[in-house]
Parts: structure tokens; sequence; C-alpha cells
């Protein structure tokens, strides 16, 4: 099952608990037609959904940037590789493995509400 539109992160799993994303870095998670990609801190991402883990190997843009915002990105992509799971709530994503959130989303497509696809 598949959320189509965009999201942004509010939060990441840092240390067993939920660390709001940096002031004025944006962090996205786009779905569309059985692929995934967005902003990461400083880098775009694209990729595909997996089969073990929600998400499959994701190819990333290669721009340095700021330490902090660097490490947010790294940080971002590492706990999207484990997700084994979603849950939704209106307007809520969170992404989920072994039933600990890592990340959670808020919705701000420019569609009306996201959309769940087979």
């Amino acid at each position: 099952m598949i959320l189509e539109g965009t999201w942004e992160v509010t939060s990441l799993a840092v240390d067993d608990e939920q660390v709001e994303s940096i002031p004025g870095s944006i962090m996205t998670l786009e779905f569309s037609e059985g692929r995934v990609g967005g902003n990461a801190s400083i880098n775009r991402f694209m990729g595909q959904l997996g089969e073990d883990r929600l998400f499959g190997p994701l190819a990333t843009t290669m721009m340095a940037g700021p330490p902090e915002l660097m490490e947010q990105e790294r940080r971002y992509l590492e706990l999207l590789g484990r997700t084994d799971s979603i849950l939704f709530r209106p307007g809520k994503l969170d992404l989920i493995a072994d039933n600990d959130v890592l990340v959670t989303l808020k919705w701000v497509g420019t569609k009306a509400e996201p959309k769940t696809v087979k």
C-alpha cells in the first residue's frame, strides 16, 4: 500500500527519542506510482519500494552542506533504510521499524487528502 503525495518530516528518532528537524531545514518524502523520493536536508534522494524493507536502495545527489545538516541527512536516510512499516493517520505518517517510530511526517501535498493505492 502506498500513500501518494508529499510529506514533510517533523521529527526523527535519535537515541530512543523523537527530535524535531533543524529549523529552516526541509526533509520530505514523496510517494508516486511505486517510487519514492524527496529532500534529505541538503540532497535529493530517489528510489523504489523495497521487498525486505519498505524502501529499496536509494540514490542521492552528492552536495555538501553545514555539518549539522549533513548529520541530520545521514540520520534520515539511515532511518528510511530501516523502515519496515507505515502507520497512517489523517494528515500524519509514522515510519516504523520493530514497533518503534523512526520518523514522523505531516501531509504537505498540494493535492487533496492523501489516498492509499494498491
